[in-house]
């Protein structure tokens, strides 16, 4: 019995840079089919051809087994029910979806470990060695850690350092946040934030600098956001 949707697998055989069109060629052999449904359109699904390294793969799988050590679950049991989930929360996919970490392409896996950092975060698991040693995309890590108020050095309750400096004297509540830098610190860490210069200071714990304010932080810290729409929203 057909399914409703084709899916045929094809070569991307030319591009044209200065249109931007893509030149697909793929085998359909149902003609048949092909005119009843009056084929007209397709969807394309481009699929990242770059090499997963061993590097990636061992990450996931060691921020596998500190959720199975947490959870109690072994670890094929725990990355089975985490790779539907990510698949559920991220891209709406189901069951039939799934992908193996042994070939799938590698910016899916890169998604799997954000999502795997972003559920360690959430749910405050402990890890055996500091969590940003298991992250490649630190930024997305640090706004994790904001979300769930969490120091992004220590994994302890979070104060905001502010990267961008809001002067003395001013009352901080009063201050528009969105678009302001600023970085999720324990209150050891920001007293220690403030002994030196910030690039010194990332610089000494590898973090690339603040991460900007949105509406989201904004609505979870109670802090002023700018009112009206901004451009592009």
């Amino acid at each position: 019995m057909k399914t409703p949707v084709d899916t045929v697998k094809g070569r991307i055989v030319g591009y044209d840079e200065r249109t931007g069109e893509v030149l697909i060629r793929a085998r359909y052999d149902d003609w048949f089919t092909m005119c009843k449904r009056e084929y007209r359109e397709c969807l394309v699904q481009m699929v990242d051809g770059r090499p997963l390294s061993d590097r990636q793969r061992r990450m996931c799988y060691a921020l596998l087994r500190e959720i199975s050590d947490y959870t109690g679950q072994d670890v094929h049991s725990a990355k089975e029910y985490l790779k539907l989930r990510f698949l559920a929360d991220d891209f709406g996919e189901t069951a039939d979806k799934i992908f193996s970490l042994s070939n799938a392409p590698k910016s899916l896996v890169c998604a799997f470990q954000r999502y795997l950092v972003r559920f360690v975060v959430e749910y405050d698991i402990p890890c055996r060695v500091p969590l940003l040693e298991y992250v490649d995309d630190i930024p997305d890590y640090i706004y994790a850690c904001l979300i769930a108020k969490k120091c992004c050095i220590t994994g302890q309750s979070a104060q905001l350092h502010h990267v961008d400096r809001v002067g003395m004297g001013r009352d901080r509540d009063d201050i528009i946040h969105e678009g302001l830098e600023v970085l999720p610190l324990s209150a050891e860490k920001h007293r220690e934030a403030h002994t030196m210069s910030d690039q010194a200071f990332c610089d000494e714990y590898h973090l690339p600098g603040g991460i900007v304010m949105d509406r989201t932080l904004c609505r979870i810290y109670g802090l002023k956001a700018n009112r009206g729409k901004r451009h592009g929203d």
